[in-house]
């Protein structure tokens, strides 16, 4: 914020005695970050919007975009294979899960971008420090303090004198890549839990701080104040938004496609958010796979294709980008479990009316591996994050990526 007197997370946690008391009232659910944020503007219809949805675990990128043409991939997944048969062909020797029913349609009407063999230098195959790898964009693992969203976030907010629900995080949880040094997330799991929670005399206290007007003699509590204010029509903008909304579309009731079906309400109503941040959990396959993976893959195909169905119908696809991603493949090999272990490089996902669906990078090698069976990466994820960066959200990738990555021409 630019005013002296306004109340960012770092000052409000600065006040001490003061600041500790207003904390004490009670608490929002979710991190105390969402205190920080006011309404802002609706977006304008040049400002598009990015969703980001985390596939956690480790998806197996050969058993969801298959390379049945190749006769290694039978050989290396002689019980897991996915059967030539059942696949959704898209391109010569290649195709997708049969699970990807509504996918296959999106990418045949040039809307799906799918990439093959994205990675990085040097990969690491643990789950946390690959996550933060991705969360932070710097592979060397050395500073992974910020997100590369969050330093985004950053610069985005030093234009507006009122820092608006700039991203909507969806668990309780901020993840660190919507972490800036400054700028810090509205996290919560369900909407109707986006509200200051506190006893009966907390949440009074909490209201008439609230709804007092006019200046104040100390400027502390005059901030203190509006930083209530701005919490609480923040909370009933996002929860009033999403209780109205009514759809003809229909969601799988499963998490993602639930918080799928928030993005779409906040968008609609007009919410002045930028990033939203979905999650798609259970990737770890180390047995039993095909029947986890296919159930996962059902829900992902149902969930995004309902999504960019309802987007459609509000003339809002265009507007709207969506970005699925993992933190690593599987290796290429199955086990004795009948199922895959950490890999390196894998698959990724871009959806929208503004994408031009295709298939980029090259097949990656099922004979030419890493030290341990792991394919080689073919495309740096720093270039996909340039592409959303500049062309989604309008931030110079340079400064935010800490170094150039050439965009890959996903975006038109």
């Amino acid at each position: 914020m630019t005013s002296k007197n306004s109340m960012n997370r770092r000052n409000f946690l600065g006040l001490g005695v003061a600041g500790a008391s207003l904390y004490a009232l009670g608490r929002p659910r979710g991190p105390l970050s969402a205190l920080d944020l006011g309404m802002g503007a609706p977006l304008s219809k040049d400002e598009k919007i990015l969703v980001i949805v985390q596939m956690s675990g480790g998806n197996d990128g050969l058993n969801t975009l298959i390379p049945f043409g190749d006769p290694e991939y039978a050989k290396a997944r002689r019980r897991i294979g996915i059967p030539r048969k059942d696949v959704h062909q898209i391109e010569a020797g290649m195709g997708f899960h049969p699970a990807f029913k509504g996918l296959t349609e999106l990418y045949k009407a040039k809307k799906l971008a799918v990439l093959q063999a994205v990675g990085y230098p040097n990969p690491n195959r643990s789950h946390f420090k690959s996550m933060d790898i991705w969360h932070c964009a710097d592979p060397s693992g050395r500073d992974l303090r910020y997100g590369w969203l969050g330093r985004a976030l950053d610069e985005m907010e030093r234009g507006v004198d009122k820092i608006p629900e700039l991203s909507i995080n969806f668990a309780e949880n901020p993840p660190l890549s919507l972490n800036g040094t400054s700028y810090k997330p509205v996290s919560f799991r369900d909407p109707n839990t986006y509200r200051f929670a506190g006893s009966k005399d907390q949440e009074e206290a909490f209201k008439k701080i609230s709804s007092k007007k006019g200046e104040t003699k100390l400027s502390v509590l005059d901030s203190l104040r509006r930083t209530a204010v701005d919490a609480e029509k923040s909370s009933l903008s996002v929860r009033a938004k999403a209780k109205a909304y009514k759809t003809p579309v229909r969601y799988p009731r499963t998490p993602v496609a639930s918080s799928l079906r928030t993005v779409a309400s906040l968008v609609s109503g007009g919410l002045p958010t930028r990033v939203y941040y979905c999650y798609h959990n259970g990737f770890d396959t180390h047995a039993g796979q095909v029947n986890r993976q296919r159930n996962l893959l059902t829900q992902m195909d149902q969930s995004l294709t309902a999504f960019q169905k309802d987007l459609a119908r509000l003339g809002l696809e265009d507007r709207v980008t969506l970005m699925a991603f993992s933190e690593f493949g599987r290796r290429v090999k199955e086990n004795q479990s009948q199922g895959t272990d950490h890999g390196t490089a894998g698959v990724s996902f871009v959806l929208g009316g503004s994408v031009r669906g295709g298939l980029y990078g090259e097949p990656p090698s099922l004979t030419d591996l890493l030290k341990g069976g792991d394919l080689k990466h073919g495309i740096d994820f720093r270039s996909l994050y340039a592409e959303l960066l500049e062309d989604v959200l309008d931030v110079q990738s340079q400064k935010v990526l800490r170094g150039k990555f050439a965009k890959l021409g996903i975006l038109g």
